[in-house]
Parts: C-alpha cells; structure tokens; sequence
C-alpha cells in the first residue's frame, strides 16, 4: 500500500508540474506587469510595518509603474537592515514585515561573514512552488521516460539541534529548514529515511544515502545542491565500493558508520541481503567507474545539480562518471530570493526569471560603484547588457543590492532570461583591472582545452599585494588519481592561464603592460584540501549546512589562506 501511495504521489508530482509550467509561461507573457504588480502587493502588505511607514508605502503602493517607490527608497545593503533585523532576533514584530517569522536563513556566507535573512512562510514558498512544481514539470517535459515515476538519491544534509535566536526565531539554512518541512513526504521521494538526513556525522550520512541507492536499482536521479558536493559523494562511492557492495550482499552495515543503535537498527531493517543486487553491481563496475551510474542505476534520466557560472569546472569530473547523461540545472536563487528557472536542460545557466517571489531592479555595470546608481526594472533591461540584481521581497528586504552580476541574453515572453557572472565581492580591482569571477572561470575553461591531462576538481584565487608588482594567486586541486606535476608542465600552464586571462579581461594587459600587474603564480594543493576548507567554512556558533557550502571563488582570510599555503604542493 505504501508503495502505491509512494508512485501516486510522484505521478502527481509530474503531471502537476506541467500544469504549473504552463501558468509559469503564461505568466512570463505579462511579466513586466506581473512584477510590477508583485511590487504593489508587497507594499500593501507590509504598509503598516515601521519601515513601510516610514517611508510611505501606502501612497506609493498606487503607483503602477514602481517609479515613485523607486524615487522614495534607496537602495540599501545587508548593513542597512541589521538594526532592524537584531530587534527581530529579540523577538520584536512588524519591524520589517507584516508577515510572521517563519526563521531567520543562515546565508551561505562566500563572500563575507554569514548573514541572518528573515524568512516568512510566504517568501519561503516561492522556493516550493518552483522547486517542487515548475522544476519537476521541466523534468517531466526534458528530461522523464515513459513508464512509471521512481525515486532517487538526494544529498541535501539538515544535522543538529535547532538554533533559536534571543526572541525564540527558529535559525538554519534555508535548505536545511526547507527539508525539515517536508519530512513527511520526504519517503515519497527520495531512498533514505529522514533520521539519515539529520544524522551529525556527514561521512556516515553519505555513506547511507549510498547505501539505499544502491539497494533500489529503478532510481531515476541524483540530485545535490551544488556541483561539489553531488562529485564529492560520487567519489567517497567509488572508495568505499567494497564495504559498500559487501553491505549490500550480506544486509550488514560496516563498523565505520557513526550512528546511534536505534538508527542502525532501522538502516538494517530496511535493507536486508541482496546477493543478485551485489552481483549485478560487480559487474557493473568490473572494468572500473567511468560512466558507471547508469550502468548500476539502469533506469536513470538525469543528474540534477547546480554547473552554471563557476560549478561549469566540475562538470568534466562529473562526466567521468555519468557519461553523457543530462545534468539539468534548475534554478537561480539566493537566501534573499528565488529568482529563476532553467527551462532547458541542455542550455545550462540560462534562466528564465519569475515575476512574483520579488520585484527585481537592475543596475547596469558600469554604474555598480556607485552609491545610488538609477535602475530599470524588467521593461528597461537590453540583452547583451550585465547587471547588478536588486530585490524587494515579502520578508522584509526593500530594494536590497544582492550582489550577483547577470547578464540579459534574451528574453522568454517578456521575462528576461539572465545567466550568472560573479559575485560583486569575487572581484579583484588590485590596481584598477577589475577582474571579476567569469574572467577567472573562463581562463580556466581555456586552460583546461589546452591542457587536456589537466582534471581539475576545483579552485579559488586571492590577490598577493605584497609581490612586486602585485599579483593574483590561483589554488589549484587536481583529481587525486592525476600524476605528480612537474615544474615545467606547471609553468607551462601558468604561462597558458596568464595568456587566457588577459583575452577574458583585457584590461590586465594594460595593467600588465604598465608594469602594475604581475603574471599570476599558480599553486597546486594536496588532494582534500578544498573539502577541508568547506569544514573550516562550518565552524562557529552559526555556520550553513555542508550542502549549501560553495567554494569561495576568492579568499582573503587569514585562516583560509593559512590552510591553502599550507598544502601547498607545487607551485610556480
């Protein structure tokens, strides 16, 4: 019976996300008034908050067109609500938004300190109603066979106690706190019960989510946040293939997996002894891991994880082990707001933005520097042209900068579709060459052409003003299986990225040239040293889940570089 439960409601799923794709076109035909009309509803619900009072949201909630409120609020960063959002911490309400606290989302903190973002039940249903519908009617359109809907392994990770802030505030990531919300339906979906979701000890975590997938031999997907740590997991798979295979064959559960007895109990009672389902694994993988997955999951229809912007340098290794499975990546958002959805499986990074999550402004680039630079809304962006994003969402953020840089490069309806640049504070300015996050991925896009022996499992840069001139430092991992790198094969790519980086940005020439800027020293880094800075991204009181880490692409902190310096192992 529960398993018919279990396919009915994944078979709702889909064919529900149809229904919700298609509204989500619809709407995207109106979306310069759809938006703006988001706009006048935000401001007529939080009207009677102090900040809404403050600043007349009333009188400008009637103006269609989002001029006045434009006029009327500046625009503002993180710092410029942190008073308000302390007194939400204690407790006080209608401060910000009218709306009730569902809990404040940890942000994931890459470039700075981690932020605390208020989060109600209405904002934090934007991601639900995307994620969990549109998203699964792409799926269903792209990427889903006929024949009936199964599960598949999901990564997503939500350990520990529950934080509270001073005024009882739940406070977690908005990942963690999604999933905790949706324990109930969580069987429906995904192999692993709940109790391995919230398991403290991540290795043991991922070693049970293994575990079950490979138990279910009609799993339909993979899916994690990020690119890194959907490739972390498949790679602890391929080290612990024999404890895991032999788990499998004789309904055990290796000694090396750090849990309590009552959730043990529970694992092996879910996943007797399977000598059929361990052969047939073997053999899957007898001539070793390349493209294996759709070997040991025969059913499978995609990998689901974000590759855009900079995760595009993951996506080699992942290939060495899916083939040429779709790996769809469904959205763009931030803690602060959804903001898009990839309508197209093979065209990754281009989304189509939603209408009603936020009202979204856009600066253009060359105005970013300035403290209140004018904006346009979705009527005034032109394709081709980049843009800072800035959101004004139901949770209490009012023309907030988010930082992220998009560029238009078309439009679906009237939404404009945007793919992601770089973060605004990823940006080196060492002596006026402005050299942000898609200069950098691209230069290695290129190097890692040329240079076809060069697998790289990821990267990230800090700036050395202490050289003369000063200078860019590129970390380097490599795949643990590369061979040692010699001192000529490594100057020979710092040579090939310095020649790559200056066509991405040209302005580095002329710094270069001026003798401001030296070339770039490239450093090769022991094999787990980014999966050690991840860790030392989660100490502290208040820290996101490991899920919703992402690599800093730039690095500054003493404690970070200290940790890279010190797994140094070649270097130019």
């Amino acid at each position: 019976m529960a398993g018919l439960l279990s396919r009915w409601f994944r078979a709702t799923g889909f064919w529900g996300g149809r229904v919700m794709l298609r509204r989500f076109d619809r709407a995207s035909q109106q979306a310069v008034v759809k938006n703006r009309q988001t706009l006048t509803a935000i401001l007529t619900a939080n009207a009677d908050t102090e900040f809404g009072r403050t600043h007349g949201f009333a009188a400008l909630s009637r103006d269609p067109s989002g001029a006045a409120y434009r006029d009327a609020v500046p625009l503002a960063t993180y710092a410029d609500f942190t008073e308000a959002i302390t007194r939400m911490e204690h407790g006080e309400t209608g401060v910000l938004t009218a709306d009730e606290l569902l809990f404040f989302a940890l942000s994931s903190g890459t470039t700075g300190t981690t932020k605390l973002v208020p989060t109600t039940k209405r904002h934090h249903g934007f991601t639900f109603k995307y994620m969990g519908t549109v998203v699964q009617g792409v799926i269903s359109n792209e990427l889903h066979e006929p024949g009936p809907t199964e599960r598949g392994v999901d990564l997503m990770h939500f350990a520990g106690e529950q934080q509270l802030s001073p005024g009882g505030v739940p406070v977690g990531s908005a990942t963690a706190e999604a999933v905790r919300r949706m324990a109930r339906i969580v069987p429906h979906l995904w192999n692993s019960p709940i109790d391995v979701y919230t398991l403290p000890h991540q290795p043991s975590a991922r070693y049970l989510h293994a575990l079950y997938g490979l138990h279910n031999r009609d799993n339909q997907f993979v899916e994690a946040v990020f690119a890194p740590r959907l490739l972390e997991w498949i790679r602890e798979v391929v080290a612990r293939w024999d404890e895991l295979v032999h788990d499998v064959r004789h309904g055990t559960l290796t000694d090396t997996v750090d849990i309590p007895d009552d959730v043990r109990r529970k694992v092996l009672a879910d996943n007797p002894a399977r000598s059929a389902r361990a052969r047939e694994l073997e053999a899957a993988t007898a001539e070793g891991f390349e493209g294996f997955l759709t070997r040991i999951w025969p059913s499978m229809t995609h990998l689901m994880t974000i590759t855009s912007g900079s995760f595009e340098v993951y996506v080699p290794a992942l290939r060495r082990f899916v083939g040429d499975l779709p790996i769809y990546t469904p959205s763009y958002g931030a803690t602060e707001s959804f903001v898009g959805v990839g309508l197209w499986p093979d065209r990754p990074g281009h989304y189509v933005m939603a209408t009603d999550p936020s009202y979204f402004e856009f600066i253009p680039t060359e105005h970013v520097d300035e403290a209140q630079p004018d904006t346009v809304d979705m009527q005034g962006v032109q394709e081709g042209a980049s843009y800072e994003l800035v959101v004004t969402n139901y949770a209490g953020l009012y023309r907030y900068r988010l930082g992220d840089v998009v560029r238009v490069v078309g439009r679906h309806g009237q939404a404009p579709i945007i793919e992601f640049l770089y973060r605004r504070g990823t940006q080196f300015d060492v002596t006026g060459e402005k050299t942000n996050e898609e200069h950098v991925a691209n230069a290695l896009t290129q190097l890692r052409e040329r240079h076809a022996a060069m697998v790289l499992e990821d990267y990230t840069t800090t700036a050395d003003p202490a050289a003369s001139p000063p200078r860019y430092v590129v970390y380097l991992e490599l795949d643990s299986t590369s061979d040692p790198i010699d001192a000529d094969t490594l100057q020979q790519w710092a040579v090939d990225f310095d020649a790559c980086l200056c066509r991405a940005n040209p302005m580095v020439v002329e710094y270069r040239e001026g003798g401001f800027l030296g070339q770039p020293r490239l450093a090769v880094v022991a094999s787990g040293t980014f999966a050690r800075l991840a860790d030392l991204a989660l100490e502290g009181e208040r820290s996101p889940s490991r899920a919703q880490i992402k690599t800093p692409r730039r690095v500054d902190g003493e404690a970070q570089l200290a940790l890279l310096e010190d797994a140094v192992v070649a270097s130019t």
